[in-house]
């Protein structure tokens, strides 16, 4: 919405022509109304221009960096800094409600704050790891998502943090937790949660519910090294299926799952890793090694904190979407997290009842998923379900003592299966 327009409501509202109420889901309406195909080409032009302006900055100087002096080189540092910063003043103070010069004066700046701390520390020959030089790149660009409201900002610095987190906690020796990344990262769910609640259609808010369950996903290992002793990395599994479990239940927001499917990356990949991870559990080299750790150990509040810290938030966010959403279904995966929980209690003692119910529950995942498909009418879905009965007994060909013929007819039973439940859905559809 334009200056004007607000100004012209804001007077309708005071002279009572129109009620707050009125005004509130007109202001809404504005906000979450998608923009059409010419303006987001603009944006999009907008963007990759200010991407490749930056690029183009970098590989110049790159190119006539030997021949060049400390001013030159200083001057050049310094010189795209100065023009980003002039375009993102000139958008707050004349285009501030034009999203291509948003995006794009926020894109130029970020890339340029790296690119000037870079040739600084190259003239002045600063050491560092690359970690530290990413980590002050993204302090400093990370007040930009805020200032300009800019999306491509706020996933650049998503990216960034998550590079600096592999870094510290992957690659750099020795490896450590990377706490700056969860600062950042909570600083900036504000933001998130603003694009969420005003922006919920626009494609800005598809690509940060992908970045955003990625980014977790890929730092998550980091706490590995850190609570627990080499002989309990197994317990790893039970983190990350808890984080699995909680993204699937933020893919069941209202306005995230109202969205297309494809745009609900917290729904695919919470879905994905949940079958990932306990397909892991169904093999018996992991049992066997839950068996031979200490047990009490394991469950020591201080030892094990991160993974107590997850199931409590986990479990807190399943009570409020069961209390808040009485009458949606969710998805049988977000209980994940308390089956795999009880499967470690019992595989302490009993490690191969343990491998049978993980089995067992991969089996009923996947029969809930073909269930769902089959009630939905989508093709998708039904066909993600019998891929998991599919992973299930490809899993079970390499372990198993059945012959060769035995396995044979399990494959081409969930071979049937996929030709007459994609046969019964689409003559589904042809009768509604």
């Amino acid at each position: 919405m334009s200056k004007s327009f607000v100004k012209e409501l804001a007077e309708l509202e005071q002279a009572s022509i129109i009620t707050p109420d009125t005004a509130e889901r007109i202001r809404a309406y504005y906000a979450q109304k998608p923009e059409n195909a010419a303006n987001r080409l603009v944006i999009v032009f907008g963007i990759l221009g200010a991407l490749l302006t930056g690029l183009g900055f970098i590989l110049i100087i790159a190119h006539n960096w030997d021949v060049l002096g400390k001013a030159p080189k200083l001057a050049l540092a310094l010189l795209p800094l100065l023009v980003g910063q002039a375009a993102c003043a000139f958008t707050l103070f004349k285009k501030a409600d034009n999203t291509a010069w948003r995006e794009g004066s926020a894109t130029f700046l970020f890339l340029a704050i790296g690119a000037a701390i870079a040739i600084v520390s190259q003239v002045y020959q600063i050491d560092g790891a690359l970690s530290e030089f990413l980590l002050v790149w993204m302090l400093l660009a990370f007040p930009i998502q805020y200032i300009l409201r800019s999306s491509v900002a706020s996933m650049l610095l998503l990216g960034g943090i998550t590079w600096y987190a592999c870094n510290v906690a992957y690659f750099d020796r020795p490896a450590d937790v990377a706490w700056w990344y969860f600062a950042l990262l909570a600083v900036s769910c504000p933001y998130y949660y603003r694009l969420y609640r005003d922006r919920s259609e626009s494609n800005f808010f598809a690509f940060h519910a992908w970045l955003l369950p990625l980014s977790l996903i890929f730092t998550l290992g980091m706490f590995n090294h850190l609570f627990l002793t080499s002989a309990d990395e197994e317990l790893t599994a039970l983190l990350y299926v808890n984080l699995m479990s909680l993204l699937v239940l933020i893919g069941h927001f209202e306005k995230i799952r109202q969205r297309r499917l494809i745009a609900n990356g917290f729904l695919i990949c919470g879905s994905l890793g949940t079958i990932g991870m306990l397909l892991f559990l169904t093999f018996d080299n992991f049992w066997n090694s839950v068996s031979r750790m200490n047990m009490g150990d394991a469950l020591n509040l201080r030892a094990a904190a991160p993974y107590w810290i997850s199931v409590i938030l986990t479990a807190g966010l399943l009570v409020y979407m069961l209390y808040r959403n009485r009458e949606t279904a969710l998805n049988a995966k977000v209980f994940a997290f308390a089956v795999v929980l009880l499967l470690f209690l019992v595989g302490f003692t009993q490690p191969q009842v343990s491998r049978i119910l993980a089995n067992v529950t991969v089996f009923v995942f996947g029969v809930f998923t073909i269930r769902d498909g089959a009630r939905q009418n989508k093709l998708g879905i039904l066909n993600y379900g019998l891929f998991i009965l599919a992973l299930l007994i490809l899993c079970r060909f390499f372990d198993t003592e059945m012959s060769f013929v035995a396995r044979g007819l399990l494959f081409i039973a969930v071979g049937a299966g996929f030709f007459v439940a994609n046969l019964r859905v689409l003559r589904n559809r042809r009768n509604a």
